[in-house]
C-alpha cells in the first residue's frame, strides 16, 4: 500500500505540495459540488497546462475528503499527513479522466486536492496525478 500512496514519512514533501493556510479556508458541503465543478474550468488549465490532451476532461469523482470511503479514504489520510486534519477536513478530492490520453489508464487520470478560501476562490493545493 505504501507504494501506491506515498507518505511524508520519507522526510521530504511531495513535489507540487502547497499546503493552504487553514485560517482562510471556508467550510463547504456536498451542496458546493456544482460550484466546484464549474471552477474546474479555471483550475484544470492552471494545473495541467494548455496541451490539447488536457482540454477535454470528465469528472469521475468529486467529493469532500472527509466523506471518502473504501480505498478512496486513503486520499483523505494522505491529506491529513501532508497538511493536517484541519486542511484535510476542508478539502475536496477530484478525480478526472482525460479521454484523449486513453487507452493509457494511468496517463489519462488526474487527481486533485482542492479547497475553497474565505475569498470564495477555489484553489488546488496538490496534484496526485
Amino acid at each position: 500500500m505504501l507504494l501506491l500512496f506515498p507518505t511524508a514519512t520519507s522526510g521530504s514533501e511531495p513535489e507540487g505540495l502547497k499546503c493552504p493556510n487553514p485560517d482562510v479556508l471556508m467550510r463547504t458541503t456536498e451542496k458546493d459540488k456544482d460550484e466546484l465543478s464549474q471552477a474546474l474550468a479555471d483550475i484544470i488549465p492552471k494545473v495541467y497546462g494548455s496541451s490539447p490532451d488536457y482540454q477535454e476532461w470528465q469528472i469521475e469523482v468529486i467529493k469532500p475528503m472527509p466523506i471518502l470511503t473504501g480505498m478512496e479514504e486513503n486520499y483523505y489520510k494522505m491529506a491529513v499527513n501532508f497538511c493536517g486534519e484541519n486542511v484535510a477536513n476542508h478539502s475536496w478530492f477530484v478525480r478526472l479522466r482525460f479521454p484523449r490520453l486513453l487507452p493509457a489508464q494511468s496517463a489519462s487520470l488526474g487527481e486533485l486536492y482542492i479547497v475553497k478560501e474565505t475569498n470564495s476562490k477555489w484553489i488546488h493545493w496538490f496534484q496526485y496525478h
